[in-house]
């Protein structure tokens, strides 16, 4: 276990840290200057001159090489010093410290949904004896499955929002409203209801279906039941457990779309996450703040994989996580 987890730790660093050189390398290659943009704000939309430019560049660095300024940026990066934004002046630390708590909260919320729906829904649909019942949970799967997470949102928001009233239209609190669970929780239903159900649901649902009606007849099972062991138990213990673990391998990839779901659903909503502060941060050109947002998505990412691989683990004690002597993992 310990040699696993320290061979995945080092693929995770080394992980992030190419997606932050390529990010960056990236970044600079974008048409434009953030001078320009800074400059022009301040001024009021007027542009601002060459020479301005040029001297506000200077002094940010911009003319230095690549390398150097990635490796001015990743010193300070390591200490949690992500600079400054070039739209606001405020520290991106500070930014995400104020968005990235909503963005975890909203996708933790949807990772719920998502999990808990498609293991209900996919055990129906492997164990029922209704050919009904699996023909409308095929066809609502692949309606799903057909249509794009920012069009389930929209639907979710004419529906509840606009036409029903039930919930809010957007944001995470109403005007001048503490922050409070109770005051959360009905802005929170729709975005992540359209999160768990708009992104990879129906492939989920799919995976739990497969994995439980391939072991609905296998000797293990038999052998439970001829025991008289309880139907749930049956279930749960020798179904489900085993059952799970291809649904549960491609959950920790999943949370990547997931996440990049949330930055429209975060637009559409108006839930002041980090998709919502990168999407703003596009439009400015604030660079800063996009490498850091790149770099907290990526780390969740890696995270989410490792996570699906110890439970993965857990679920199928078949699967090793100790590498044999003279192999591979």
């Amino acid at each position: 276990m310990t040699r696993f987890l320290l061979r995945r730790a080092a693929t995770a660093l080394a992980v992030v840290a190419a997606l932050s050189a390529l990010c960056f390398a990236l970044l600079d290659l974008a048409p434009g200057s953030p001078a320009f943009s800074i400059l022009e704000a301040r001024s009021g939309g007027r542009p601002p001159s060459p020479a301005a430019v040029k001297r506000l560049e200077r002094d940010m660095g911009l003319h230095d090489p690549l390398p150097v300024r990635y490796g001015r940026w990743a010193a300070d990066a390591v200490r949690g010093d992500f600079g400054d934004s070039y739209a606001t002046g405020r520290g991106v630390t500070e930014t995400l410290a104020d968005t990235v708590p909503w963005t975890a909260l909203l996708t933790a919320v949807a990772v719920l949904l998502s999990v808990a729906g498609a293991i209900a829904v996919g055990t129906a649909a492997a164990l029922t004896r209704r050919a009904w019942l699996r023909r409308g949970i095929e066809t609502a799967l692949f309606a799903l499955g057909g249509m794009p997470g920012f069009v389930a949102a929209l639907l979710l928001l004419w529906v509840f929002a606009a036409w029903l009233r039930w919930f809010p239209s957007g944001g995470p609190l109403r005007p001048g409203e503490p922050v409070t669970l109770a005051g959360v929780a009905p802005h929170l239903v729709l975005p992540a209801v359209a999160l768990a159900f708009g992104h990879h649901f129906g492939t989920y649902a799919r995976l739990v279906e497969t994995g439980v009606a391939r072991l609905r007849t296998a000797p293990h099972v038999e052998n439970a039941r001829a025991r008289g062991l309880r139907r749930r138990t049956v279930v749960v213990r020798h179904l489900l457990r085993p059952g799970l673990v291809p649904f549960t391998a491609r959950l920790g990839v999943g949370v990547g779309g997931l996440i990049a779901g949330a930055y429209a659903t975060e637009m559409i909503f108006s839930w002041p996450g980090v998709g919502r502060q990168a999407i703003l941060a596009a439009r400015e050109q604030d660079y800063p703040v996009l490498t850091a947002v790149v770099l907290v998505t990526g780390v969740i990412v890696v995270l989410a994989n490792l996570l699906g691989d110890l439970a993965v683990a857990w679920l199928d004690p078949r699967v090793r996580l100790t590498t044999p002597r003279g192999g591979s993992a």
